[in-house]
């Protein structure tokens, strides 16, 4: 997710002009036209929230819980993208050009998260079957 924060997520065509489109904001030959902090900030929350996670082994239920959540705020990039995207449509003259890397990469994070769900609940599992064993 941070590398969907600070890469390019869009490049857009306006009067023959390039348009960068970034978590930061909308760059229009260099100059900022329209920030877009929010994507920013969800961008910096999500990659956070995993680096907290990776730290949080011992604590396997909190870290299922807490990778739930890095998935919602991870779909919420994505909404908020798209409601940014569908603000600057309604622009004349501007066509898409190209999507960034960026853009993919939130969708790398959520099925590797989705995956480490799945491996941490089986985790999980196995020391509450080896507890049952010990009694």
């Amino acid at each position: 997710m941070l590398t969907a924060s600070v890469t390019p997520l869009a490049t857009f065509t306006y009067n023959g002009d390039e348009v960068l489109f970034e978590a930061m904001g909308i760059y229009l030959n260099g100059s900022l036209s329209d920030s877009t902090w929010g994507l920013f900030v969800i961008g910096a929350i999500s990659s956070l929230l995993s680096l907290v996670t990776l730290f949080l082994y011992k604590k396997r239920m909190l870290q299922i819980r807490l990778s739930i959540f890095n998935t919602v705020v991870m779909v919420g990039f994505y909404i908020f993208f798209g409601f940014v995207l569908y603000q600057i449509n309604a622009v004349d003259n501007l066509h898409f050009q190209r999507v960034g890397v960026g853009i993919i990469m939130p969708v790398i994070a959520i099925i590797l998260t989705i995956l480490a769900i799945r491996r941490i609940g089986a985790d999980e599992a196995l020391v509450r079957s080896l507890n049952r064993l010990r009694r």
